[in-house]
């Protein structure tokens, strides 16, 4: 057999990956290592006399040498692509031969570093509101160009213009991002000509913030609008290209209790986001309307610790890493938002090599990764593990739809990795692809993954379907016609199949509900054991629907199931409306006892309850596209449910209609106050019970 083991409660540690879950929330679960660090690169593995203090950014150029940035210094250190010491610019001097001051201590100081494929050197002097443009020369950077404000219209008056990083794409056209700066990234032309604004993050808003922006419109006065506030995208804080030239964007924080959403976007050259997240069910998300970070939001003294992306890279397969200041993760990431993996740590203050004190940058180098740790003053090196190297290759000719070759690399990782939910879906569309749907039943269901479950189960179904329809047809013709016959015969000998008047109006309540339940009042032809019964198959059916549910159809996992949050779902929720129902009608000259509201509330929901059995069984013969169809059946009957338990409520309690509507607000209301209440009841014993737990340990021990 083929699982998918998820431990419960699962916290990120230094190895880690996200699943999709069932319930569509995203897990945290133990992996296998994807990275190991295999060197720290300091002052003194390099042999320099000074230490590498305030290292800020790095770039590679085209021969893969790393260029470092160290502020602390003003300096630039060089180190080829094996990470030997190559060069250190001690200095960097202008027009005049003074040496600028890059360093941190009384302004931002120089942030980023980047190198073009000719040779360029840029430095982000974001301290000094510019660009420099440096050739290197001994171990002196020469200033050629300042790239300063750009003096256009298109700038809003009170832009300030502080650079942060700077990239340039194959065509020569340059992008910069500014601290602060909410438009996006700032766009120039090879020839250095200011073209506008690319790309920016859209502000998050509610109905509620709609409503109050109208509000705003119509009372605002000149005084009102000095005070108010004005809702702003959060800037970008890093950004690199991928293999395409699309720019990969990091925003860092975007909400201020929670991680938030959308942490990282892929922008086309129109500014649009057009990075995707693939759910199970075969359809996408924007990156948007993406957590890309964890779900639960860790404390330390109290305080809640927001994770905030710094910096973002992106290598030849366009895999995405991120790297997450506040826990000191590095996340993997594919261009469909599935995450490989995580790994990294040291928030606790660990000292061990893997981890980091202050990381503020990653980059990839080939297939290494390298983090700076600014505080340790280093850089730690990253190399793939097998397990890592077949994982990236396997998930890559998947994204290319290359699923035939890639199946060997998937059985690989899968033998690495049982917990890895990728390597399942792998296999399934390679089953699926090669025609085995069975095989790719199993796999999609480990791996969770809908799209495929239904192509292969569509098929399966289909090949059954004309194999027996010689069967099928004839049988279901003669199903028919035995009911048309048994129907006509019994009318013309006028047999009666249910002789009990209580049966009868049971069963008469969906379709005459007026006439029924007007029995039950007046007739007193309600059976408190059909109640009774009712509430049983109640709880049957909502049982059966969230364990015996087809897979496609099923929205939690069977194994995490707890049979008390069904009882209290169904029974608990009859018996609870039905006491405050006739609580209520008790204060406002309601008619019905306790056991009229009992039985009218459980005879209206037979409806549902016969929905529910029917849509479970569906669900192991529909497709996925059936979800919609079942679903807009199940919202008719739920409507209906309500009807016929209106009708039943103004018939026992001897209401009409206007005053019938006062009664279910109050009733709901008055739930809620029990629910409340029994809480505080439940809270109270357990405390009471702790209290003389610890008095008799105390009695005991003395």
């Amino acid at each position: 057999t083929i699982g998918l083991s998820l431990p419960v409660c699962a916290e990120p540690t230094d190895a880690f990956t996200h699943i999709d879950t069932a319930e569509g929330m995203q897990s945290s679960i133990l992996s296998r290592e994807m990275y190991r660090s295999t060197m720290v690169l300091n002052a003194a593995s390099l042999g320099l006399e000074k230490s590498l203090r305030e290292m800020v950014d790095f770039c590679t150029d085209k021969d893969g040498n790393v260029y470092v940035l160290v502020g602390g210094r003003s300096q630039i250190l060089i180190l080829d692509k094996d990470y030997n010491y190559l060069d250190l610019i001690e200095e960097v001097q202008d027009e005049d031969g003074f040496a600028l001051d890059l360093s941190t201590a009384e302004n931002a100081g120089a942030q980023g570093i980047y190198v073009d494929h000719e040779g360029n050197i840029y430095i982000c002097d974001t301290g000094m509101n510019r660009i420099i443009r440096i050739e290197i020369s001994g171990h002196i950077g020469y200033v050629k160009e300042y790239m300063e404000t750009p003096d256009s219209a298109l700038l809003p008056d009170d832009f300030h213009y502080e650079p942060r990083r700077i990239t340039k794409d194959e065509k020569g056209y340059f992008y910069i991002l500014s601290d602060g700066c909410e438009e996006g990234a700032l766009s120039y032309s090879p020839t250095g000509k200011f073209l506008g604004f690319y790309g920016a993050n859209n502000v998050k808003t509610t109905a509620l913030d709609t409503l109050s922006f109208l509000w705003d419109k119509l009372t605002q006065n000149d005084t009102k609008k000095s005070y108010s506030m004005k809702s702003l995208p959060s800037s970008f804080v890093d950004f690199c290209l991928d293999s395409e030239g699309y720019m990969i964007t990091c925003t860092g924080k975007t909400e201020q209790d929670d991680n938030g959403l959308g942490q990282i976007r892929k922008l086309a050259p129109g500014g649009e986001d057009i990075l995707y997240k693939r759910n199970i069910d075969g359809s996408s998300t924007a990156s948007g309307s993406y957590n890309f970070l964890e779900n639960s939001i860790k404390k330390s003294t109290g305080a809640k610790l927001i994770q905030n992306i710094v910096s973002v890279d992106v290598d030849e397969n366009d895999f995405i890493y991120a790297l997450d200041e506040t826990m000191h993760f590095v996340y993997v990431y594919d261009s469909e938002c599935n995450m490989l993996g995580g790994f990294g740590g040291g928030a606790d203050n660990s000292r061990q090599m893997g981890v980091f004190s202050d990381p503020v940058a990653v980059m990839s180098h080939g297939e290494n990764l390298l983090v700076i740790d600014k505080t340790n003053q280093s850089i730690t090196v990253f190399e793939p593990t097998e397990y890592g190297k077949l994982l990236k290759q396997a998930q890559s000719m998947y994204i290319k739809g290359n699923y035939e070759d890639s199946e060997d690399l998937w059985k690989q990782v899968l033998s690495l990795n049982r917990n890895c939910q990728l390597a399942y879906r792998g296999l399934a569309m390679s089953a699926y692809v090669n025609g085995r749907y069975e095989e790719a039943l199993d796999y999609a269901k480990s791996g969770l993954d809908y799209n495929v479950y239904d192509m292969a189960h569509s098929e399966i179904l289909s090949r059954k379907f004309s194999q027996y329809f010689f069967l099928i047809f004839p049988a279901f013709l003669a199903l028919i016609a035995g009911l048309i016959v048994l129907a006509v015969v019994l009318k013309k000998k006028q047999v009666v199949l249910i002789k009990n008047i209580k049966v009868k109006t049971m069963l008469g309540s969906t379709f005459h509900p007026f006439r029924a339940f007007e029995d039950v009042k007046y007739k007193q032809y309600g059976s408190l054991k059909i109640a009774v019964l009712l509430c049983v198959l109640f709880y049957i059916a909502k049982m059966l629907e969230k364990t015996a549910s087809g897979f496609l159809f099923l929205k939690s996992s069977p194994s995490n199931y707890n049979m008390l949050y069904t009882v209290l779902g169904s029974v608990g929720l009859v018996l609870l409306w039905s006491l405050a129902n006739w609580l209520v009608a008790c204060l406002i000259d309601g008619k019905g006892t306790f056991k009229e509201v009992l039985i009218g509330t459980t005879y209206s929901l037979i409806p549902y309850i016969c929905f529910t059995f029917v849509s479970v069984l569906l669900s192991h013969f529909l497709p996925l596209s059936g979800l919609a169809v079942l679903g807009g059946i199940g919202t008719i009957i739920l409507i209906y449910t309500f009807f016929l338990l209106s009708v039943a409520m103004m018939a026992i309690h001897e209401y009409d209609f206007f005053r019938f509507l006062s009664t279910p607000v109050i009733t709901v209301f008055l739930m809620v106050l029990v629910v409340i209440v029994l809480f505080l009841v439940l809270l109270l014993w357990q405390q009471l019970t702790g209290f003389v737990s610890s008095i008799f340990t105390e009695v005991f021990y003395r």
